[in-house]
């Protein structure tokens, strides 16, 4: 891929990566109210609609696409990461959610090495272990007690950077937005009847919470495939680390969160380690 390719999709993922932190700090306020499960299918039921809008028509009608084995695995797993982040988000400070999600990155890297046969420059490599340790930097302080939101958290990560590695197997047949819909057809299908059982109906105030969950989920599903398709997972992935400083911000100022010394010192880990990977990919030929 040329320089300009690679540089669109690196912004298209730390776009994504700034809706997704959004979209957490709405479903930390939804989800006093209304289940985790209940947000994740309902942020699926109202993001499909706007999607099918978005998808080009030839690409929305092939419904082929949408019912075959590669998109069912990819959206399951989608779904699986997703319900874990969620549930985590509404049980655990935000910025410890972050931190444990952004182990992702170093799954990604390791699977794009393993399944895609993607390679790694030094650069990317270093990036990825400085972000690392910037997030583990951060997560130390709450895992003094051993808390099973944290493995939650954990193997939800696992489950987003499969899912992730499957958006570049079919990112050689479906578009962005092809992919995009068929996750939040088949989310709706696979979550629905996990929801119901726990199903409280929203408030006004929880429907327009709700709305905009669904639009953030929107730009950053189709930002996040969008960029995958452009980048390699081993140069893109060390800029999702990048979250974790937004989530810090919006857990000071909206959840009145007190930040330590270890947390900006994980933060100013992730910045580093953000350049250097933004440098490697800069030098590549």
């Amino acid at each position: 891929m040329i320089r300009d390719s690679e540089l669109s999709g690196i912004a298209n993922v730390i776009f994504a990566g700034l809706m997704l932190v959004a979209m957490a700090a709405i479903i930390k306020i939804v989800t006093k109210t209304l289940s985790p499960f209940e947000v994740v299918v309902l942020r699926s039921l109202i993001s499909a609609p706007l999607l099918f809008f978005i998808v080009p028509r030839h690409s929305r009608l092939d419904f082929r696409a949408y019912v075959s084995k590669e998109h069912f695995l990819r959206s399951a797993l989608g779904y699986g990461g997703f319900a874990a982040f969620a549930t985590c988000s509404s049980k655990l400070p935000l910025t410890l959610v972050s931190s444990i999600s952004y182990t992702s990155p170093i799954y990604c890297m390791l699977f794009s090495t393993l399944l895609l046969k993607e390679s790694r420059g030094f650069a990317t490599g270093s990036a990825a272990t400085i972000g690392f340790l910037g997030a583990l930097v951060i997560t130390r302080p709450g895992l003094d007690d051993f808390d099973i939101w944290v493995v939650v958290g954990l193997i939800g990560a696992i489950l987003d950077s499969i899912a992730i590695v499957m958006v570049r197997r079919l990112a050689n047949t479906a578009g962005p937005g092809q992919m995009s819909l068929s996750f939040m057809l088949w989310s709706s299908v696979i979550g629905l009847p996990i929801a119901i059982p726990v199903w409280v109906w929203p408030s006004p105030a929880d429907w327009a919470l709700l709305l905009l969950l669904a639009v953030f989920a929107v730009l950053a599903q189709v930002a996040l495939v969008s960029g995958y398709a452009r980048v390699r997972l081993s140069r893109a992935a060390p800029f999702d680390f990048v979250r974790l400083p937004a989530s810090l911000a919006i857990d000071v100022l909206c959840f009145d969160t007190t930040p330590t010394l270890a947390m900006w010192l994980g933060s100013g880990l992730i910045f580093f380690g953000a350049s250097v990977a933004l440098v490697g990919v800069n030098i590549h030929k």
